[in-house]
């Protein structure tokens, strides 16, 4: 038997690292009379295989920082570009110097990922921009690390504005934060057991840590209450072992990829099934005193 109150809370703009705060944010917990949960569950499908669910203790996911910044030189006609500071070039520039950054200054056991995901400059070909925008992502685990990274793309950015010549300025202007997701420890002993006992083989508890990142923290964080996230697989079993097999994991499409199609079963019962066992788990009195 299990008494309780169960939530069930579909979270949207997760992949943009706002969903979660807004819905604080409009009253969540207050306004809307949800009531303050004593544990904050939640899952992810990944390109894992189809029936499989993985989770571990601690940091579970990398958190995210993004930017837009914008270059400012002096545009012309392609003709001439004596006559410019081409904006393109510095942005060029730019885009090899910021790899630098975790090659060559981030130690190699800190994990981090620094990725340059757009760079837009000028309209046509015979014409030299007055500016050009870069799209800058980092994902990082440790607090200093992430305050390394975002500190040293301002002093290159601005260095190579430097050395090109501009007059102006950058504008740095941050797009999104989401929070690194730590799972709590006392809740993942309840988890594992749990977990290993219904799934067996099936459940990994020290899964890598994964640079992907998630907002859903913020429903536990900012009220002051513990959570645990874990990601269950999708992809279909046969091509998952023979890519297993081949050493070709990698080449399977993984999320917020086009080709990225999970098989809808196994996929959807495994999900249906882990955050069944996992609520029962917590509702079961003689558990939660373990915790």
């Amino acid at each position: 038997m299990w008494s309780g109150t169960l939530i069930v809370l579909f979270q949207p703009a997760e992949e943009r690292g706002t969903g979660a705060k807004a819905m604080i944010d409009d009253g969540l917990y207050n306004k809307h009379k949800i009531p303050v949960p004593d544990f904050v569950l939640g899952q992810h499908v990944m390109a894992m295989r189809a029936g499989s669910v993985g989770s571990k203790l601690g940091t579970i996911m990398a958190g995210a920082d993004s930017m837009k910044i914008t270059l400012f030189g002096v545009g012309g006609h392609g003709s001439q570009p004596h006559r410019t500071i081409d904006p393109a070039v510095m942005a060029a520039h730019v885009v090899v110097r910021l790899q630098t950054l975790i090659s060559r200054e981030i130690n190699p056991s800190d994990i981090s990922v620094l990725t340059v995901g757009s760079l837009q400059a000028g309209q046509t070909e015979n014409i030299i921009a007055d500016s050009a925008e870069i799209g800058v992502d980092i994902r990082s685990v440790r607090p200093g690390t992430r305050e390394k990274l975002l500190a040293s793309i301002r002093r290159i950015i601005k260095a190579e504005c430097e050395a090109s010549g501009s007059t102006v300025a950058p504008v740095f202007k941050m797009t999104r934060h989401l929070p690194t997701t730590v799972n709590d420890e006392a809740m993942m002993r309840t988890l594992v057991k749990s977990f290993s006992e219904y799934f067996e083989n099936d459940f990994d508890a020290n899964i890598p840590t994964t640079t992907i990142s998630e907002d859903f923290s913020v429903l536990a964080t900012s009220q002051g209450r513990p959570c645990a996230f874990w990601h269950w697989g999708g992809i279909e079993e046969g091509l998952w072992d023979q890519r297993l097999k081949e050493g070709r994991t990698d080449d399977i499409p993984a999320n917020h990829t086009a080709r990225f199609a999970p098989v809808i079963q196994p996929t959807m019962q495994t999900g249906i099934h882990a955050l069944c066992v996992a609520a029962l788990a917590f509702f079961d009195d003689k558990l939660q005193h373990k915790l």
